[in-house]
C-alpha cells in the first residue's frame, strides 16, 4: 500500500465533508462532521480527532485531524470511497471546522 506525496493513503478533498451544527434535547450545542476520502486500497477506516495540542485557540473553530487507519492482511490495490463521521460537542462562538493535518476548513451550517 503506497502513500502518496502528502504522506497519506487517503486523499481528503474540502469539497467533500460537511459539518452541521444542531442542539440536542438538552440544548447543548453539537457539531457533525462528515465526509468521503478516496484511500488507495480497500479496508481503510477513518477517525476524526481533536487536534492536540492545538496550534493557537482560536475560540470560533473547532481543530480536528483525520486519521487513517491501515487495513492488517492483504487487501486489494483499489481505489475506495471510504466515508468519515463524527460528532463533537461546541460553544456557540464556534463557526467553522479546521482539519488540520489537511488544510481543509469548514463553514458550520446550522440545521
Amino acid at each position: 500500500m503506497s502513500k502518496s506525496a502528502n504522506g497519506f493513503a487517503c486523499e481528503a478533498q474540502g469539497g467533500d465533508f460537511t459539518a452541521t451544527a444542531y442542539r440536542n434535547s438538552k440544548g447543548e450545542r453539537r457539531v457533525t462532521v462528515e465526509g468521503t476520502c478516496a484511500c488507495n486500497t480497500e479496508g481503510f477506516e477513518l477517525t476524526l480527532e481533536l487536534a492536540s495540542p492545538p496550534f493557537r485557540p482560536v475560540p470560533e473553530e473547532l481543530q480536528l485531524d483525520l486519521v487513517e487507519h491501515a487495513p492488517g492482511g492483504i487487501v486489494p490495490p483499489v481505489v475506495t470511497t471510504t466515508p468519515v463521521k463524527e460528532e463533537f460537542p461546541i460553544d456557540d462562538r464556534v463557526e467553522r471546522v479546521l482539519i488540520r493535518n489537511r488544510n481543509i476548513t469548514l463553514p458550520i451550517k446550522n440545521e
